[in-house]
């Protein structure tokens, strides 16, 4: 944990997870599908878990949230865009930041400090991530479901000399470290948010 507070109890701690998964769902869907942005704002909650609960609870968290993206683009579309794949992004990123997070002492420090720690974490998960991602995206891309927003992006450098592997890799990285320093600010956010209400509310009976 970040901060030194009540152990949660299991039904708060599963409906929490429940309950970031859903809000993960939401917000993908209103950034790509209605937004459609350029990025993928699907991991905002996921850091929360991660800052909250630990890295099993936001790998477990960022599960449920992809079985609410598969069985709506199977729902729409009739296939679901190999996104279980893209868990191994997530367990890239969850990775990568819990190296920076996992000592409390880390994130109760000087606000400078945290967030120099906070931009490091993001960026080099960001780099990680990207090279997961971008062999996740080489092999899978003609096998999407719909034209993400993202993807117009990423390949955007297809076509210009570097070959359709190199545009997977090179592609995604300015995009997968801007969502990653937003996402795991936004992330930051909300864990604050949410041990101030719990903190407001008692915390655990």
């Amino acid at each position: 944990m970040i901060q030194k507070q009540q152990k949660p109890s299991k039904l708060r701690l599963v409906l929490s997870i429940v309950a970031f998964s859903a809000l993960d769902f939401c917000a993908t869907t209103f950034f790509q599908d209605v937004l459609q942005a350029p990025l993928f704002f699907d991991t905002i909650f996921m850091m929360a878990a991660l800052f909250a609960f630990g890295p099993v609870a936001a790998f477990v968290e960022y599960l449920l949230f992809n079985g609410l993206v598969c069985a709506k683009l199977c729902a729409l579309y009739g296939k679901v865009d190999y996104l279980y794949l893209y868990s191994l992004s997530a367990l890239t990123i969850i990775a990568v930041t819990w190296l920076f997070v996992r000592k409390k002492q880390n994130l109760q420090k000087d606000v400078n400090l945290v967030f120099l720690r906070l931009l490091t974490a993001a960026i080099l998960a960001g780099f990680a991530c990207s090279l997961v991602s971008g062999f996740i995206s080489y092999f899978t891309y003609n096998m999407n479901a719909k034209d993400w927003a993202f993807d117009r992006v990423i390949f955007a450098f297809n076509g210009e000399g570097l070959g359709f592997l190199a545009s997977a890799f090179l592609g995604r990285i300015p995009v997968t470290v801007l969502d990653r320093v937003i996402t795991t600010f936004a992330g930051f956010g909300v864990f604050k948010l949410y041990a101030y209400i719990c903190m407001a509310g008692g915390g655990d009976s």
